[in-house]
C-alpha cells in the first residue's frame, strides 16, 4: 500500500472512531454549583490546572498565577513576574511546574513545593499553552504568533528547540 494510501485509510479510520464517539450517549450526570469564591485581584483570566498531587488550582491571571486552596478558596501564594500569563503545567518527578508568559515568550519554572521561582526559559512567540510529557521528561509549549511548539527539558529547563507547525 503506498504512503498516501495508508495515510488516507488512517485518517478516515479515526474519522470513523471520532463519529463514533460523539455518537455515543454520554451517562446522565447532574453537575451543581457546591462553593463561590471571589478571588479578586487585577488582570484577566486564562488556563486553570489542577494540582492534583497538592491539591491546588493554579490560575493563570496577566501578571501572575494564583495559587488557591480548592476546598476553602484562600490564596495560598502567587508566581509573579510573568507578562500576559497563560498555561501552567507540572512536572511532579522533578517538583517542578511551568508556566507560559505570552509577551516575553518566556517560561518561568518554579519548585512546586514553596512556588518560589527557579528560573526562566525563552521559548518561541507569544507561548501559550504548555504539557508535560512523563515519557520524554519533556515540556512542551505550543506557540501562537509563531504556529509551533518549544521543547524543553524538565530538569534545566533548557530550550532544546523548536518544532514548527505543518499546515
Amino acid at each position: 500500500m503506498r504512503i498516501r494510501s495508508r495515510h488516507f485509510v488512517s485518517a478516515l479510520a479515526l474519522t470513523f472512531i471520532g463519529v463514533m464517539v460523539a455518537a455515543a450517549p454520554l451517562p446522565h450526570t447532574d453537575f451543581h454549583v457546591l462553593r463561590r469564591f471571589v478571588l479578586g485581584g487585577s488582570g484577566g483570566w486564562d488556563y486553570v490546572a489542577i494540582d492534583t498531587s497538592g491539591h491546588r488550582v493554579f490560575i493563570a491571571r496577566q501578571d501572575r498565577v494564583m495559587v488557591v486552596n480548592p476546598v476553602t478558596g484562600k490564596l495560598l501564594g502567587e508566581i509573579t513576574g510573568l507578562e500576559r500569563a497563560h498555561g501552567i503545567a507540572f512536572s511532579y518527578a522533578n517538583g517542578k511546574g511551568y508556566a507560559t508568559s505570552g509577551d516575553d515568550s518566556a517560561v518561568t519554572i518554579f519548585d512546586l513545593g514553596t512556588l518560589r521561582v527557579l528560573g526562566r526559559t525563552i521559548a518561541a512567540p507569544d507561548a501559550d499553552a504548555v504539557v508535560f510529557d512523563s515519557v520524554t521528561g519533556r515540556v512542551f509549549t505550543f506557540n501562537v504568533d509563531s504556529h509551533s511548539s518549544s521543547v524543553l527539558d524538565s530538569g534545566t529547563g533548557k530550550n532544546l528547540g523548536t518544532i514548527k507547525a505543518v499546515g
